[in-house]
């Protein structure tokens, strides 16, 4: 391979951004970059988004191990050591009644249970990343993969990107949008998004820094400019309001607003 594509390039720019870029594929990447101002302009805004979602990760406080409470419990255990002959049987059917339980903990739907996650990949897997929220590197999703809470995804380009949430609320990304997943809301921090609650048995809200919106039953796209100053939102149907700096207000089918960045509601990775 003497020369690249840009769909070709995308996929390498990731790779060089999760430092799996090596030897001849670094060289063309760079050599391509030199050549076309597009792949090389998205080079720098992923490195922008990549560089914002570490810098907020690595503010998370980890907790110190209890290196001496391990050593104890390391010591207790040496001192005492059952025979497995005669604690076999009794550890096997204790393996039995757990597998059950943890079988059965998911129908329960009582208050202990795991709550579902809110949202899946339907399409498109294979043009985003995601940060979970317990992970510090990225990793791709693909279509049917569940999307835990406050998990931090965008998209790199290439097949439509389009998630559903567990109200039935349907979000497509643009490219390059960033998103982060709440239960019954979607934080977008750049991009675009295709919201379509026309199916959605709950209230679902768009958390953006220039407003905030919601309508149930309705269609609308919301697109921020590039350098985030400002953005619209376009209304194809139903009802949306819209809370922006310190009004409220709501736009009917066909109607479309553009809004400054709201002080009050900026979000942050």
């Amino acid at each position: 391979m003497e020369r690249l594509d840009c769909e070709i390039t995308e996929r390498l720019v990731h790779l060089k951004l999760d430092g799996e870029l090596r030897g001849d594929d670094q060289r063309l990447l760079t050599e391509h970059m030199d050549r076309c101002e597009d792949c090389r302009r998205l080079h720098e805004e992923l490195s922008q988004v990549d560089g914002a979602l570490r810098e907020g990760l690595g503010a998370l406080e980890m907790p110190e191990p209890d290196i001496d409470g391990t050593r104890q419990s390391i010591q207790r255990a040496r001192r005492f050591r059952p025979s497995w002959s005669r604690w076999l049987p009794a550890a096997a059917a204790l393996l039995l009644v757990v597998t059950v339980t943890l079988i059965a903990l998911p129908r329960l739907g009582g208050p202990g249970s795991v709550a579902a996650a809110p949202a899946m990949v339907v399409s498109g897997g294979d043009a985003m990343h995601v940060f979970e929220p317990d992970q510090r590197t990225a990793q791709s999703r693909q279509a049917g993969t569940e999307l835990q809470e406050h998990s931090v995804a965008w998209g790199l380009g290439g097949e439509p990107i389009l998630l559903e949430f567990v109200g039935g609320a349907r979000v497509g990304l643009s490219n390059e949008a960033v998103v982060r997943i709440g239960r019954k809301s979607i934080d977008l921090f750049k991009g675009g998004l295709r919201v379509d609650l026309e199916n959605a048995g709950e209230d679902f809200t768009v958390v953006t820094p220039w407003g905030e919106f919601s309508g149930p039953g309705s269609l609308f796209i919301v697109h921020s400019d590039a350098d985030g100053g400002s953005a619209r939102i376009d209304v194809y149907s139903g009802e949306v309001t819209v809370n922006s700096r310190g009004t409220q207000r709501v736009l009917a089918e066909g109607q479309t607003s553009t809004l400054k960045p709201d002080p009050e509601r900026a979000i942050t990775l």
